[in-house]
């Protein structure tokens, strides 16, 4: 048994997360049987994807004009053309975007709108960014992960607005943001698109991967704000884990006799599978 287990008091689901799961779960039990669909995965955790499918919910990435039923938008969002796609179709739509990427969305466009060449800092290949780089005008928008692939040499416009993927560590965005700052010739413009929760995530499982032996961080191997929290506590603490399950905890076959064990979990990680973890640690022989 550990000596010691420090759990994220921030571990687990978000608001947006929650709600898109808890009214997919209303949806399929009004309409059992019933022609019901995610545009894309709903959330970034399989265990959960996997018992909305059991419960009846399938998982598409485009849409026909002619086809009925209900489609739930992934939290995720997505491109402004599919949703255009999604209003000419005859579905009834449910969208399940994310507040805070919807505000991200909404900042791509004004933007873009103003005339300001957007540059998004997240993962260009992230459903979140391929989204909301949509909503800005063709051309007038780049994406890099960080200020090392920033090359200025290629910004079509003295105007920059910068915005950030909801779920990067806000220092990515801020030392894009300063680079602009500190040369004169830019006229910049920063609106701050970052996820309050994923960043108190962030500053607490660093804290607690600190101070134990081991850190273990669950969620989604598709996730990419758990394996930005994963790869945060990878950076103070080498004896850092990113996994699913307890199954994987036990499939490393690790001594937890006597250590000091931290989890925490993304945000797309439903409290039933902290809950095994956490048990199945405490009680593992």
């Amino acid at each position: 048994m550990p000596r010691k287990l420090i759990i994220s008091d921030s571990a687990g689901v978000c608001f947006g997360v929650e709600k898109a799961v808890t009214t997919a779960e209303e949806v399929l039990s009004q309409n059992s049987n019933k022609n019901v669909k995610s545009f894309g995965p709903l959330i970034h955790n399989p265990q959960v994807v996997d018992i909305l499918k059991n419960k009846g919910l399938s998982v598409v990435d485009k849409i026909d004009k002619n086809e009925k039923g209900t489609i739930i938008i992934r939290a995720h969002g997505i491109p402004n053309y599919q949703e255009k796609n999604l209003e000419d179709s005859e579905v009834n739509v449910i969208d399940m975007t994310c507040p805070i990427v919807k505000k991200l969305q909404f900042a791509v466009k004004y933007l873009s709108d103003n005339n300001f060449f957007v540059v998004i800092v997240g993962n260009k290949k992230h459903p979140e960014v391929i989204g909301a780089k949509s909503y800005a005008k063709e051309g007038n928008v780049m994406v890099i992960k960080d200020k090392n692939e920033l090359d200025t040499s290629v910004l079509k416009s003295k105007k920059i607005g910068v915005v950030a993927q909801t779920t990067i560590p806000k220092e990515l965005f801020w030392d894009v943001v300063e680079i602009f700052e500190t040369q004169n010739d830019y006229d910049i413009k920063a609106i701050d698109t970052l996820c309050d929760d994923i960043n108190n995530k962030q500053i607490e499982s660093k804290e607690i991967a600190k101070d134990v032996d081991i850190m273990f961080v669950i969620g989604g191997k598709n996730s990419s704000n758990t394996k930005e929290i994963a790869d945060i506590c990878k950076n103070v603490n080498k004896n850092t884990y990113q996994i699913e399950t307890f199954k994987e905890i036990k499939e490393l076959n690790m001594n937890l006799e006597d250590k000091i064990i931290g989890i925490t979990a993304g945000a797309s990680t439903p409290p039933w599978l902290i809950k095994q973890t956490i048990d199945g640690v405490l009680h593992d022989k």
